[in-house]
């Protein structure tokens, strides 16, 4: 299972910076409330669907980001999908953003299931992988997390709480937004920033069913979500060190 995954996202990685460094498939081609969906992320989703498809051919259902959902033979398998996560990035010249893709027995159709995960950040050559065999690696190498970061990955609103702001001020720490949450959570997985705060509850599980993953196999890395856990769910998230998890939604 991991192994095919790894060369899937691999594969879908070369293919965008192909694209990328060329400048194709920033067309926008679908326009729902504040998501875009641009011509890269069909063809991105529609090249790993067809891979997917050919290596489980017993069956899978495929939880992806613009389509929907695609189903075929038994469904025994559930595949949760996003192609480009950082789009807006992509779309601007920004070399920064992810592939992710989660996966594992279809049972309950629900984060619960997703045992396997393959990220990469195809501009920086790094992709994690994540199994219960194998707990979790970068570019073939074990994780383990570092927690010296003094930096949290914080997506801001107008009505981002204050109390919130205080206690990461309290904790001494500096807010960064990459442009794609996939990246920023396995980056705080590793250990690279101490937090990740999403609580705007626009967050898809799709988006960040990857990395997830990928943390689960992680000592020390700790998650919250806040919403139903199923692929096409909006969410928000609190993840990092226990401590700043805990100090973060205490009540």
């Amino acid at each position: 299972m991991l192994g095919v995954l790894e060369a899937v996202v691999v594969h879908a990685s070369h293919f965008l910076l192909e694209h990328f460094r060329s400048g194709k498939g920033t067309e926008i081609v679908y326009r729902k409330d504040d998501d875009v969906t641009r011509e890269i992320d069909l063809a991105t989703e529609e090249l790993v669907y067809k891979m997917l498809k050919s290596n489980f051919a017993e069956g899978g259902v495929l939880y992806a980001e613009e389509a929907g959902v695609y189903r075929w033979g038994d469904e025994r398998y559930i595949f949760v999908l996003d192609p480009l996560d950082g789009s807006l990035n992509y779309a601007v010249g920004i070399p920064f953003f992810s592939v992710s893709l989660a996966a594992g027995r279809h049972r309950e159709g629900t984060l619960a299931d997703l045992e396997y995960a393959a990220v990469s950040i195809p501009p920086a050559g790094v992709v994690y992988t994540a199994g219960p065999s194998v707990g979790a690696r970068k570019n073939g190498r074990p994780v383990s997390r570092d927690a010296k970061s003094t930096i949290v990955f914080a997506a801001l609103s107008n009505d981002f709480p204050d109390k919130t702001c205080a206690v990461i001020k309290k904790l001494g720490l500096k807010g960064r937004s990459l442009g794609s949450s996939a990246a920023e959570l396995v980056y705080t997985a590793e250990g690279l920033a101490r937090g990740f705060i999403d609580l705007r509850g626009k967050l898809r599980i799709l988006d960040v069913a990857g990395a997830l993953v990928v943390g689960r196999y992680v000592d020390g890395f700790k998650f919250r979500v806040f919403g139903d856990t199923s692929p096409h769910s909006r969410i928000s998230l609190v993840a990092g060190d226990e401590q700043f998890v805990n100090a973060t939604t205490a009540d």
